[in-house]
């Protein structure tokens, strides 16, 4: 199924907000921990 282009964009957001709050502010973001129930169209890879 399609993800609705509002939802993408709202995904987007809350993900590269976290990263860069997380990896550049130092705060930690458990958004970024792994898979969240609240988000499940998202998937994790690790490499």
């Amino acid at each position: 199924p399609e993800l609705p282009t509002d939802r993408a964009v709202a995904v987007t957001r809350a993900y590269v907000a976290a990263f860069f709050d997380q990896h550049l502010r130092g705060l930690p973001r458990p958004l970024l921990d792994g898979p969240s129930p609240a988000n499940p169209e998202v998937h994790f890879q690790h490499r």
